[in-house]
């Protein structure tokens, strides 16, 4: 129904115009009166109406006033005009208001009704003008990614403003993308996911930080890439980017999505759209230095180190690696341990623009300590080691890596030669003991003593005699008796507390460890104490 507001100060003149206008058959519902116009204002923002039958004269706030303010907060609603003056000023002033009609005093309602039904007519074709619309925009909006996408691939082609191509992408851009400038400067953007968790929201949350920040935006995931190619306002304030590209990459996340990890690659300034090749070409050779620099942030290719010749670092020093073997020899861990913190800081410092050789000669540094100590590395390791460490490992897992099995063998020589089995079992165990509350997946531990899943099984119940689940299993249980002698805590938040997310299952668990369930357990602990 159309919603009507009637504003009159004669109570009488509102009723009639109530009672006797056939406003349901027309299609119109009454939804707000009004005596004069102050109050019709007020009305007014509470109800919301479509049309307003108005007197022109009326105490405090006339009708041509309060017409004013309304089409102030709201140019669509349809305003008619009643009043027994009809002299040329008024009339003037309601054309200015943009009123749909002026009805005479007394009103005729054969004529209102006329009026009302022609207003029907207008408001129907409105509404299905709307309809019409709205469905081509959400039509629009659902193949809007696959345009920008494209749109994009488009642009990356170009070599110049010159490109005899140019013309025909740049009508393209103005019929699909009209919201992107097609001069000004621009920035080209490339993004790498850890996994795909990383793709599930980017484009739209990259849409909405660049709207955020005010910043033009083409967005699309091409091969397995993220590309954004960015208008920015100045070739020196680029505070905007910046803060744009941090919460993407993390910084400005906060814990809304703390699992994905991204890394930007931003290319330097383009002067138009048509020469942002470039731009993407130099994000693309920035993005490999997340090897660096980690995950969740930004790297711009104006800030990447110049190329140092790789003979000066120690890395690439035959003299380095040497000392370096030197020391495992000699059993010296301790000198080793230090020559590797001074290569990979040295690293750190001046990064090695060819990062391939760069996990080429840190694997050779670990070659050469299971040569020496074979113990060092347990069975079919090696190539699972190389796809997961030194292939696509950050510089901070290869070297947290390295430590560790440098540890473990002086670790191992320390204790008189036990088997440097026995030293992973014992991190096995403090890692589970540290995380039974959270994901103490045999992948995660596997993960962080850097075994395969497989050998880790293997070689725990092995040295335990029992599967590495059942101790989780177990351990959680111990720590779920203690917590039973507190009554304060409910089952369900103990269930939590030892890494059971549901409490059903953790009840049944406990019944099957000790024969009873977690309330029975309870009530029998204060009969022993009793």
């Amino acid at each position: 129904m159309i919603k009507v507001m009637l504003v009159d100060d004669e109570e009488m003149t509102r009723d009639g115009l109530r009672e006797f206008v056939a406003w349901q058959e027309l299609g119109f519902s009454v939804v707000a009166e009004a005596a004069d116009g102050v109050q019709g204002l007020e009305k007014f923002r509470e109800a919301g109406p479509d049309l307003v039958l108005c007197d022109v004269r009326m105490p405090r706030m006339d009708g041509l006033e309060m017409a004013e303010k309304i089409r102030l907060e709201d140019g669509d609603c349809k305003i008619v005009f009643l009043s027994g003056y009809s002299d040329t000023p008024y009339l003037k002033k309601a054309i200015q208001l943009h009123a749909v009609d002026y009805i005479e005093k007394p009103v005729q309602i054969h004529e209102l009704e006329e009026l009302l039904g022609r207003l029907a007519a207008e408001f129907r074709e409105a509404a299905r003008q709307r309809t019409e619309v709205e469905a081509m925009q959400r039509k629009l909006d659902s193949g809007r990614p696959e345009l920008t996408g494209r749109l994009v691939k488009q642009l990356l082609r170009l070599t110049s403003p010159s490109d005899p191509d140019w013309p025909s992408v740049r009508e393209e851009m103005r019929l699909f993308r009209p919201d992107f400038p097609l001069e000004g400067l621009y920035a080209a953007c490339a993004f790498l996911a850890k996994d795909e968790a990383g793709w599930e929201q980017w484009r739209e949350e990259a849409e909405q930080a660049a709207e955020a920040a005010e910043l033009p935006l083409l967005a699309a995931l091409l091969d397995g890439t993220g590309v954004a190619i960015v208008a920015v306002p100045s070739e020196h304030s680029l505070e905007g980017l910046a803060l744009w590209l941090n919460k993407l990459t993390g910084k400005g996340r906060g814990d809304a999505r703390p699992e994905v990890r991204l890394v930007a690659g931003v290319g330097e300034i383009s002067r138009h759209p048509a020469a942002v090749h470039a731009s993407y070409e130099q994000a693309l050779k920035a993005l490999p230095f997340h090897f660096y620099r980690g995950w969740n942030t930004a790297i711009w290719y104006r800030e990447l180190p110049p190329q140092e010749k790789t003979a000066s670092l120690q890395l690439f020093d035959k003299q380095g690696y040497i000392r370096y073997e030197e020391a495992l020899r000699r059993k010296d861990i301790g000198a080793a341990i230090e020559l590797l913190d001074q290569t990979v800081n040295e690293l750190l410092l001046f990064p090695e623009r060819n990062i391939d050789a760069v996990r080429k000669k840190l694997f050779r540094w670990y070659v050469a300590l299971t040569k020496l100590y074979p113990e060092a590395m347990w069975e079919f390791e090696k190539d699972e080691l190389w796809f997961s460490v030194f292939l696509t490992g950050e510089l901070y897992t290869i070297r947290s890596f390295l430590m560790r099995r440098l540890e473990i063998v002086r670790e191992s020589a320390e204790l008189g030669g036990q088997p440097t089995e026995k030293s992973v079992i014992r991190e096995v165990i403090r890692y589970i003991q540290e995380q039974y509350n959270n994901d103490v997946s045999i992948a995660a531990i596997a993960g962080h003593v850097y075994l395969t899943p497989t050998y880790l099984c293997l070689l725990f119940k092995k040295e335990k005699g029992i599967s590495i689940n059942d101790y989780i299993t177990q351990f959680r249980i111990e720590r779920a008796k203690m917590l039973l002698r507190d009554r304060s805590l409910k089952l369900y938040e103990i269930s939590r507390f030892v890494g059971y997310q549901d409490a059903n299952y953790f009840a049944k668990v406990f019944r099957k460890q000790t024969g009873m369930n977690p309330s029975e357990y309870r009530d029998t602990m204060e009969e022993g104490t009793g």
